[in-house]
């Protein structure tokens, strides 16, 4: 009879903490726990306002491929609008105050990966990555 699987570790290499609920790294490196209440309901609540879905169209119509796709040479249709600085670490006023960029699924994971080491990669020519302090200079001189 089939189990589940028990990695109960972390996945950074060498770590030995336990893992988190939400994925496979502990709270050091990137681990998630579940949002309980009022703050999650408010998070995913921003995702449904009339201003996120009106951004999201008007990104997908001007640019409806991945961008990270692109640069590497390959065609793919873009399923999301990827915010280059995550807002949830900025501030609520980086949500609809940011710079966008179609992404796939594959490769906002990847860059979501990157955030995760502090890494806010902007799939242009060249390839740019910044860090958090960046924002305000970016976002100024989009």
């Amino acid at each position: 009879m089939p189990s589940l699987p028990t990695y109960t570790k972390c996945s950074q290499l060498g770590c030995k903490n336990s893992r988190s609920k939400l994925n496979t790294f502990c709270m050091d490196h990137g681990g998630k726990n579940y949002t309980v209440g009022d703050e999650r309901t408010a998070f995913k609540s921003m995702y449904q306002s009339s201003l996120w879905k009106q951004i999201r169209q008007t990104q997908l119509s001007k640019q409806p491929l991945c961008q990270a796709c692109l640069l590497s040479g390959r065609v793919s249709q873009a399923n999301h609008v990827d915010h280059l600085f995550a807002w949830a670490s900025i501030g609520k006023a980086a949500f609809s105050h940011n710079v966008w960029q179609s992404l796939c699924m594959e490769c906002h994971s990847v860059k979501t990966g990157l955030e995760k080491q502090g890494i806010y990669r902007h799939y242009v020519e060249p390839l740019k990555d910044y860090t958090i302090n960046d924002y305000q200079y970016v976002v100024k001189n989009q």
